[in-house]
């Protein structure tokens, strides 16, 4: 008695084909989850002022790249670490704050965005490029390619416990699946990793892509000094905020590169760093920012609460994580479903 019996996924297929996503025009979609980007970094002064410049040279970026961002904050079913919850509660859409529930849900055949995607003609792509192993789980979330570290073929230098720099997996995927006009719309979930705990090895930002795919992505000696990073257990704040940092600068990059087809961007953050970085008691709040070209495509999530911008204008949450799902579908075009943040449904508990 875990789930819920039905979700705004499954309310939304119950929908002809061909009816969910009209405000996409089939547009490709890149769901980010941004590694441990959480409100901390608005809420605490010296956080938000360590990180002010290069999250303004992000929307800088995105305005030069002809795109416009809003943005809100939500929170988050996790703090601290267990992405996997934030991950699955956008997707299904069902609360996971209780993690026995992400456990159970894995064993269902429960539907998630992935099949809505598909149902609607997109090719599902499911990046993990922290992966190394045979992770099972994959199973559930049902990609069309599910690609991992391995699969990418990276020879540079390994950073951290994770190796694989995200500027370099997001510019990979590109090379290997080039979105040309012949090959369907793509939905893309893409969670990004060089922020994670313990924030050591931080890569250098290539600003070279071609250089970035060649077989030395990076300049030796910043390469070797980054491999030299020691972790900080005592005071991780520091290191913390330049793997932030990195996140900006690359993701600025990544939108002033030529785009192959447009595409419409969700970033996520998953949640809060763990205590040894606020050291200070925080909300399990995170910001959704939500980039495209389209301002008529904007104006319907600035209609639900969210403001221009990176930094949203109103603190207060509009909802959990796993209401997002109601208003994306709402915001790409699909009336009437219930569980959004403007009217929330509460189902009942039951079993599966």
């Amino acid at each position: 008695k875990l789930l819920p019996p039905s979700t705004v996924v499954d309310e939304a297929l119950a929908k002809p084909e061909g009816e969910l996503l009209p405000g996409l025009k089939k547009r490709d979609v890149n769901l980010m989850f941004l590694e441990t980007y959480g409100a901390v970094l608005y809420d605490q002064t010296e956080s938000s002022q360590a990180v002010a410049s290069t999250r303004a040279e992000l929307e800088k970026a995105i305005s030069a790249s002809g795109r416009h961002v809003v943005s809100a904050f939500y929170v988050s079913p996790t703090i601290g670490g267990a992405s996997d919850l934030a991950h699955l509660s956008v997707l299904s859409g069902i609360d996971l704050k209780d993690s026995r529930k992400h456990d159970v849900l894995l064993t269902t055949q429960r539907r998630t965005l992935t099949d809505l995607f598909e149902r609607e003609g997109y090719e599902t792509f499911g990046v993990y490029h922290s992966v190394g192993w045979d992770w099972v789980e994959r199973s559930f979330y049902s990609y069309d390619r599910y690609i991992d570290g391995p699969a990418l073929a990276y020879t540079g230098p390994a950073f951290g416990f994770w190796k694989i720099p995200d500027q370099f997996a997001a510019a990979r995927v590109e090379q290997l699946y080039p979105r040309h006009a012949g090959v369907k719309p793509r939905f893309m979930f893409f969670p990004t990793i060089s922020s994670h705990f313990p924030f050591h090895q931080i890569p250098p930002y290539q600003p070279d892509w071609g250089k970035l795919l060649s077989s030395e992505p990076f300049d030796k000696v910043e390469a070797a000094r980054a491999q030299a990073e020691p972790v900080s257990w005592e005071y991780m704040k520091p290191d913390y905020l330049r793997a932030i940092n990195y996140t900006h600068t690359w993701l600025a990059g990544y939108f002033s590169q030529p785009e192959p087809r447009e595409t419409v961007y969700v970033m996520v953050g998953d949640h809060q760093p763990t205590g040894s970085v606020s050291r200070e008691p925080t909300p399990w709040d995170v910001p959704v920012f939500v980039v495209s070209r389209d301002q008529k495509l904007l104006d319907r999530f600035r209609a639900m609460g969210f403001t221009d911008g990176l930094t949203p204008a109103q603190r207060k949450p509009l909802g959990d994580l796993y209401q997002l799902t109601g208003t994306l579908l709402r915001g790409f075009g699909s009336e009437g479903l219930d569980n959004s943040t403007a009217s929330v449904q509460v189902l009942p508990l039951t079993a599966n």
